[in-house]
């Protein structure tokens, strides 16, 4: 037996679920890898997609966020913690949000079965539920337990899968933000968003001395089902590998491989329009795209209107969505601790193509809402009955960047009208070094690229020695008659070099 020891009826549920070929001698020898999953994900695109037979109590469906949160998780009964084992798992009850049961399984190099739902891993005594209340239901999701930050138990959280194909980690130090999803199908466009699900998970039962944590799912929704294989490596940067296979019942309008969901409500970059009392309240604060020729950052803003942004990612290096304001006074929250929130970079494996990086930048009119979704996307769509493979590495961090490549990058935007010419907009972009380059103390020039329905009425350089950066400023105004919206970008050269991050912005008047 590898389940917990404590619970001394668990074997007999476990032998009972897992059907025939099992006996009590012993668990069904089974050898899950993703090849195994694969196959289960092929199979299940050949039949017509079957809604999941929801039996979640209505009562539990009913529950509202503060609710929710009163099932409380037994610590003492945190799946693996009597072994001793390096990797623990605790699980999310259904209610609220999250509906959906999802099944879960244990493995090893040669046995496979399935983890039961145990009542006695929660405490629902708050919301005066019987013991017995979720009897028969499964789970909603898990939450992957590792010494991050100390070697005391409980564990910290290190990564946590819950709702649709949405999961987020941490490194060590941070605080809850960001969240990866295992696929976008036609996010921000006039056609119904589809939000495909993790329906099952294969956990393997860490070693001793184990460092890395492998966990298999398959996906499932009406257009597309997948495997996925995640590597999961804590550390002061937690590193997520992600292998998947995906199977396409139909074609689709947009698919977004590696989608990245973040909020950002108000921030440096222009007015609050709220009466927060936090100068900035955001989970990241720009896009951040590298490919072979260039790398560029863009602010992240919002607006009464929703922005789609797109942008050309030919030999694509990586993306992500980052915080590189790490100021606690820039936004002065003790209990959300923005300034604590993970940047998240995606880097792929292998060629993914052409293609591009979409952004999608949502109206937000508080901070719960999840606003801004960054992703790649192909310039060839899946057809029905078509198969892709995708390989690629997350990366949970707190640096500013990862790849020293380039520098200076910038480091705010600020934005604000000009007092003395009505109709034009003053931008003023702080760059900042990532290294100690020789170059960083000569004076650069300013390149400056914009649309054709704007231009720029002044332009200037100089060092700014409160905070060690190079201050760019731009006046900018739109051409008479003009309403589209302005693009702008800027970089710093040195010795006729782009030695800079490209900083790139749509101002929308």
């Amino acid at each position: 037996m590898f389940l917990l020891k404590k619970h001394s009826l668990l074997a007999v549920t476990i032998l009972v679920a897992l059907g025939s070929g099992v006996s009590s001698q012993g668990m069904k020898r089974l050898e899950v890898d993703f090849e195994y999953v694969a196959k289960k994900a092929e199979q299940l695109s050949r039949k017509k997609f079957k809604p999941t037979n929801n039996k979640t109590p209505e009562a539990l469906r009913d529950l509202n966020f503060d609710d929710y949160r009163k099932i409380r998780i037994v610590p003492e009964e945190t799946f693996w913690m009597s072994e001793g084992m390096p990797f623990q798992v605790q699980f999310y009850h259904l209610g609220y949000l999250y509906n959906e049961p999802v099944a879960f399984n244990e493995f090893t190099k040669t046995h496979a079965q399935r983890i039961p739902h145990i009542p006695g891993f929660f405490d629902l005594r708050n919301l005066n539920f019987p013991k017995s209340f979720s009897s028969g239901l499964n789970y909603a999701g898990f939450k992957l337990l590792f010494p991050l930050n100390n070697d005391q138990m409980p564990y910290d959280e290190a990564i946590s899968f819950l709702g649709a194909s949405y999961f987020r980690a941490l490194g060590e130090g941070m605080h809850y933000g960001i969240s990866a999803r295992g696929l976008a199908v036609n996010s921000g466009l006039s056609e119904p968003e589809e939000f495909p699900r993790f329906v099952e998970f294969w956990l393997e039962k860490p070693k001793g001395n184990s460092r890395q944590f492998l966990a298999y799912a398959l996906m499932d929704s009406p257009s597309v089902t997948g495997a996925y294989q995640f590597q999961i490596t804590p550390s002061e940067t937690t590193r997520v590998d992600v292998k998947a296979q995906l199977f396409f019942r139909k074609g689709m309008v947009s698919m977004g491989i590696a989608p990245l969901t973040s909020m950002f409500w108000h921030g440096e970059n222009g007015p609050t329009g709220t009466n927060d009392y936090r100068p900035e309240c955001h989970d990241s604060d720009g896009l951040l795209i590298e490919t072979a020729k260039d790398r560029i950052w863009r602010p992240l803003d919002t607006h009464d209107q929703t922005r789609l942004s797109y942008f050309r990612a030919e030999e694509l290096i990586g993306f992500g969505l980052f915080r590189r304001d790490r100021d606690f006074d820039h936004y002065q929250d003790l209990n959300a601790n923005y300034h604590k929130r993970p940047s998240v970079w995606v880097e792929p494996k292998g060629d993914w193509g052409s293609g591009h990086v979409r952004l999608i930048e949502l109206p937000a009119n508080r901070e719960f809402d999840d606003n801004i979704v960054a992703f790649w996307e192909s310039d060839t769509h899946p057809q029905p009955g078509e198969s892709r493979n995708v390989e690629y590495s997350l990366y949970w961090t707190k640096l500013a960047v990862l790849n020293k490549k380039a520098a200076p990058m910038p480091v705010s935007t600020r934005i604000g009208d000009h007092l003395a010419e009505e109709g034009i907009k003053v931008f003023v972009v702080e760059f900042g070094k990532i290294d100690d380059a020789g170059y960083w103390e000569e004076k650069p020039e300013l390149k400056i690229e914009i649309s054709d329905n704007a231009h720029v009425s002044f332009s200037s350089v100089e060092k700014n020695p409160y905070s060690d950066t190079w201050r760019a400023t731009l006046n900018v105004g739109r051409n008479e008659g003009e309403t589209r919206p302005v693009e702008l970008r800027c970089s710093l050269n040195f010795d006729g070099e782009i030695r800079s991050e490209t900083w790139t912005y749509q101002w929308i008047p």
